[in-house]
């Protein structure tokens, strides 16, 4: 009986050839239109102090002008778009991992926040949302019936 020998080699080669003619057959050949431009997840932390809630967001290659700050009630939404760099001729790229397009984040805020006095800072790639807490002192009169 005659064995054939094998190239572990080539069979990773062959493998990885047909990965990427799978790939190509989803997703177009390079720079072919997609169907819809994923969202880009904004990292954030958010916190509390005695009298402010306070966001913080990662928006890194996003200018000031292109994100939109918003607040319902207890819901703050992060929107915007990361536009794509100018690319340069002769650039081929081995690896892209910078997402650029469109982000929308939405927060459930911890308190209730007055949104007319909200100051927002952008500095280094951060954003730093400072909204002061609402105070609500509810004034009700209580009748009491003693029998």
């Amino acid at each position: 009986m005659k064995q054939r020998g094998t190239d572990i080699f080539s069979d990773f080669e062959r493998i990885r050839e047909r990965m990427e003619q799978a790939w190509r057959q989803v997703l177009g050949p390079p720079g072919a239109p997609r169907f819809s431009a994923p969202l880009i997840e904004v990292s954030v932390d958010v916190y509390e102090t005695e009298r402010e809630v306070v966001v913080l967001a990662e928006i890194a290659g996003i200018s000031e002008g292109e994100v939109e700050i918003a607040v319902d009630g207890k819901v703050l939404t992060l929107s915007g778009e990361r536009k794509p760099g100018t690319g340069l001729p002769g650039r081929l790229y081995s690896q892209m991992e910078i997402c650029h397009g469109p982000f929308r984040r939405e927060l459930l805020l911890p308190s209730e926040v007055d949104p007319d006095e909200a100051r927002a800072r952008y500095s280094q790639g951060m954003l730093e949302i400072v909204l002061p807490k609402v105070s609500r002192r509810i004034n009700r009169q209580v009748k009491f019936v003693v029998s």
